[in-house]
C-alpha cells in the first residue's frame, strides 16, 4: 500500500501535478472608484486602494447605438495605492448630456494575478441649468426655459410619430432624447466643435436631439423642427446599415420634410414655381449635397418633399418601407428603385413629372449608375447650407490604446455622426 502512494504521487509529479499549489486569489480591497464630470470637458476616472498593486488599466466606453463592440483601455500609472486618468473631450469633442459612461479598473498584483472591478456607469448631465422634464411613450423632453415650451414641442414629437407610423408605417424602436437650450448660444457652449452658427445638433448613435428654441419660436419654427429631426432619428433607427448602405439626399429630406406636417406656403410655392417655370433640379442630381444658395436649396427640400409625396400617394407605405430596408442592405441606388419600384431614378422622375403636370425632361439614353451617397442630413431651420458632418464625441484622445471588436468585419473605432440643425428660409439663429 505504501508502495502504491509512492507510485502514484512520483505519477502525479511526473504528468506535471502539484498537489501541494492552490490557485492563488486575488481580490485588492478598494476604498473609492468614482468618476467626476466637468461637462463638457473632461471625466475624471479615479481609483484608490488599500494597498498597493503593480500595474492598472481603465476600460472604459460610451453606452451608444453602434455596429462595433468597442472601448478604450488605458494603462495608468500607479502612484503609491492610487490611480487617476482624464479623459480630455476637449480633445476629441463630447457626447450629448444624458450620454452615460461606463469604465472598468483590471488591477495586477505582483505576482502577475488580476482582478477587474465591476462596471460602473455615470451619465453625464449639462448642470449650468435647472431642467424640467415631460414624457411621452418613447419620448424624453428636457427643457428649461419658457413654462409653455417643454409641453408643446412634446406634442409636435408625438403628432410627428404618429404621422410616421400612420402614413408611413415606419414605428421609433429606441427612446428618444431632446434637450430644448433656451438660447442657439446655449446649445452651441454644450457642444464642443460646433459652428457658431448651428441652431441644433442630432446625436444619431445616442438617439438624442439637441436644440436651441426660445420661446418665442417654440410654437412655430420649434414644432416644424422637432418633427423633422425626430423623422431623421426614426428613420435612421429603422434604415440602420452596417454594411455601408446609405439613403440619397432626397429621400432621407423628403422624408423628413413629410414629417413636419402639411406642406408651408413657402413649400407649394416652391412647387408651384418649378412646374410653371420647368425650374426643378434633375432628381439625379440631388442624390448628393444640395445646394448652397438660400433660394435653389428651398427648391430642393420643396422638390424632395414632393417626390416623397408621390411615391407614398402613389405607391403606398410598404414600397417605402422596403426601399429604405434595401438600400440599408447595401444596393446601389437605381438598383434598389429599379428592385422595388421597377425603375431607376430617371422613371421615377418621370412619373413624378407626370404625375404633378411638370414638363417632362429629356433622360440621357444611357446615364452613369450612381449608388446613394454618404451625405449627412441637413435639418432645415431657414436657408439650408449643405456642409460635410464632422466627427463627433467620444472618439479617445491620441494616447488612448483601443481594443474593438468588430460585429460587421470592420476593425474600426466607431465614429458618432453629429447632424446639424441648418437654416432654411426665414429665421435666423436665436440667441
Amino acid at each position: 500500500m505504501k508502495q502504491f502512494a509512492v507510485y502514484l504521487f512520483l505519477c502525479l509529479l511526473f504528468f506535471g501535478v502539484r498537489p501541494d499549489v492552490q490557485a492563488q486569489s486575488f481580490t485588492p480591497a478598494i476604498i473609492h472608484n468614482e468618476a467626476a464630470v466637468q461637462f463638457p470637458d473632461q471625466v475624471t476616472f479615479q481609483l484608490e486602494l488599500d494597498g498597493e498593486v503593480a500595474d492598472a488599466v481603465l476600460t472604459y466606453d460610451v453606452v451608444q447605438v453602434s455596429c462595433l463592440e468597442a472601448d478604450s483601455q488605458v494603462p495608468v500609472e500607479i502612484d503609491g495605492n492610487q490611480a487617476e486618468w482624464t479623459w480630455v473631450m476637449s480633445r476629441s469633442g463630447n457626447p450629448p448630456p444624458g450620454a452615460v459612461v461606463w469604465w472598468a479598473w483590471t488591477l495586477t498584483d505582483a505576482a502577475g494575478n488580476t482582478f477587474t472591478t465591476p462596471r460602473q456607469t455615470i451619465t453625464l448631465t449639462d448642470d449650468r441649468f435647472e431642467w424640467r422634464t415631460v414624457t411621452a411613450e418613447n419620448i424624453r423632453l428636457n427643457w428649461y426655459r419658457g413654462d409653455e415650451v417643454g409641453p408643446l414641442l412634446l406634442d409636435a414629437a408625438v403628432a410627428g410619430l404618429h404621422q410616421l407610423q400612420d402614413e408611413m408605417g415606419i414605428q421609433l424602436q429606441t427612446e428618444v432624447q431632446f434637450y430644448i437650450y433656451g438660447s442657439s448660444q446655449d446649445m452651441r457652449d454644450a457642444v464642443l466643435y460646433i459652428q457658431d452658427w448651428a441652431g441644433g445638433v442630432a446625436f444619431s448613435e445616442y438617439n438624442t436631439i439637441l436644440m436651441g428654441v426660445p420661446p418665442n419660436i417654440a410654437a412655430d419654427w420649434g414644432r416644424t423642427t422637432v418633427r423633422h429631426e425626430l423623422a431623421h432619428l426614426v428613420i435612421g433607427q429603422f434604415g440602420r446599415s452596417c454594411v455601408g448602405g446609405h439613403r440619397p439626399t432626397w429621400l432621407n429630406e423628403g422624408l423628413a420634410v413629410y414629417a413636419e406636417g402639411e406642406p408651408d406656403s413657402g413649400t407649394l410655392a416652391d412647387i408651384e414655381n418649378g412646374i410653371r417655370s420647368n425650374q426643378f433640379e434633375p432628381l439625379r442630381s440631388l442624390n448628393g449635397a444640395f445646394p448652397a444658395h438660400d433660394a435653389a436649396a428651398s427648391m430642393a427640400y420643396s422638390q424632395s418633399y414632393s417626390v416623397v409625396d408621390f411615391m407614398l400617394s402613389a405607391y403606398g407605405q410598404e414600397k417605402m418601407q422596403d426601399l429604405i430596408l434595401t438600400l440599408a442592405d447595401g444596393q446601389g441606388y437605381d438598383e434598389a428603385l429599379e428592385q422595388v419600384y421597377g425603375m431607376n431614378v430617371d422613371g421615377l422622375e418621370t412619373a413624378w413629372r407626370s404625375a404633378i403636370g411638370a414638363p417632362p425632361r429629356q433622360i440621357p439614353p444611357a446615364p452613369t449608375p450612381l449608388s446613394a451617397a454618404s451625405v449627412p442630413t441637413a435639418v432645415p431651420i431657414g436657408a439650408p447650407v449643405s456642409v460635410p458632418t464632422p466627427p463627433a464625441a467620444a472618439a479617445p484622445p491620441p494616447e488612448t490604446k483601443s481594443k474593438s471588436i468588430s460585429i460587421c468585419g470592420m476593425g474600426l473605432m466607431p465614429l458618432l455622426l453629429v447632424t446639424f440643425v441648418f437654416k432654411r428660409r426665414r429665421y435666423p439663429t436665436y440667441d
